[in-house]
């Protein structure tokens, strides 16, 4: 780049920008340097980005490694790792007062000195803080009265349809149609460890995934929670519970991914057609969630819970006394003569009380395994072809399963 062109001339066009929003800033910039610009949040997620023509897109960046400071301490070379590859640039921060917004690259050639574009790279992230941190209050504005009304909302508060259409239609959202709720919770997560950005992270990664399906989003954070109310338009039922697996699985991936240490767990409530019944759907979000984490399934639907969800809502002292009335005896039996029976009647009900396929499933002769049938039944005095036997056992099983009995 000319000497000549570093202060009176890229000044004044970049400014022009300043009114628009970061793709204008990105556009510009590149246009003056022929280079590939990119513009992200805090977490390197690309906000904005501009290339020349038949250089090819960078869509994710996956982490920086800062390789030496240019003139100031503002301004840096640094490794960017990619999904595709590494490649070499010069970035800056975006920050206002104390806090870092975002960043803002480009990707020069390293036979390029750094410190050709160190004033105008520095120059342009004034310009993008300003566009950032205007973003930033418009929606904290946004939020102060997006909050409460998804909070009464996911609370069962607002009881007229009419009012919820005409509250969502601010922030363009269409509760005319079909609307589960999803949870997503950070799993022991602890407040003073993690801090706020894991959770806001997530937010990021939620609200991200819906945009890039073409989705608005309509999230709530809530301590370790994000909430989302994800609209179905197709008339499928089969079609909606793929279209929410696959978004569930492209969070918990991302999650996992970029924070392999934070483990990440998930609900799913019941589709409902109107949305004063959408309170409804977010408990069962709730209780799908904690019942996944019990019963180790990644993407637990309620719906598909049954004996599990009445039991976990019930009486625990009742189910404590049901549980060991059932199998108490058993319990007791494999204790005292150090036998395994227990483990023997839960493989049986595992494989539906099978014989063929509980023999296979706990490597046992079928003569064996008669054996300790015929055992477990004299232990309990019951018979374990009684259909009602089996739902006792069956419930106990849960009972154990549920509360780590």
């Amino acid at each position: 780049m000319n000497e000549s062109m570093i202060v009176p001339n890229f000044i004044h066009q970049l400014l022009s920008t300043t009114t628009e929003d970061t793709a204008q800033l990105a556009n510009k910039l590149c246009s003056l340097l022929s280079l590939p610009v990119l513009i992200t949040d805090s977490y390197y997620q690309i906000l904005s980005s501009s290339y020349p023509a038949g250089v090819p897109v960078l869509t994710t960046i996956l982490a920086i490694q800062p390789l030496d400071l240019i003139e100031s301490a503002t301004a840096f070379s640094c490794q960017i790792t990619t999904t595709m590859s590494d490649e070499y640039g010069l970035v800056s921060p975006i920050t206002q007062g104390n806090s870092t917004l975002g960043y803002l690259f480009i990707l020069p050639s390293k036979k390029e000195k750094p410190e050709t574009y160190s004033s105008m790279l520095e120059f342009a992230a004034s310009l993008a803080s300003i566009q950032l941190h205007r973003k930033l209050e418009k929606r904290q504005e946004k939020m102060k009265f997006k909050e409460p009304f998804l909070f009464d909302l996911l609370y069962g508060n607002l009881k007229q349809p009419e009012d919820i259409y005409e509250y969502g239609s601010v922030w363009n959202w269409d509760f005319h149609l079909p609307n589960t709720v999803l949870v997503f919770s950070l799993t022991d997560f602890n407040p003073i460890l993690t801090g706020k950005q894991m959770i806001n992270h997530l937010l990021y990664i939620v609200e991200r995934t819906l945009i890039d399906g073409s989705i608005k989003p309509i999230t709530l954070k809530r301590k370790s929670q994000v909430i989302v109310i994800f609209p179905l338009e197709d008339d499928q039922q089969k079609n909606h519970r793929a279209e929410m697996i696959g978004f569930s699985t492209a969070i918990i991936n991302q999650m996992k991914s970029l924070h392999p240490e934070q483990a990440l767990s998930c609900g799913i409530g019941k589709t409902y057609t109107s949305p004063v019944d959408l309170f409804r759907s977010f408990q069962e979000a709730k209780v799908a969630l904690e019942l996944g984490e019990l019963m180790g399934i990644m993407i637990p639907f309620f719906s598909d819970l049954g004996l599990e969800r009445i039991l976990y809502k019930h009486d625990l002292q009742d189910l404590k006394e049901f549980y060991e009335a059932t199998l108490g005896e058993l319990l007791l039996y494999d204790e005292t003569n150090n036998a395994q029976l227990m483990e023997t009647l839960e493989g049986l009900a595992a494989n539906q009380f099978d014989m063929t396929a509980t023999s296979k499933a706990l490597f046992l002769h079928r003569n064996t395994l008669r054996y300790r049938l015929k055992k477990i039944e004299e232990i309990l005095n019951v018979k374990l072809d009684d259909l009602n036997i089996k739902l006792n056992i069956t419930a106990a099983l849960k009972i154990k399963q549920l509360r780590k009995m």
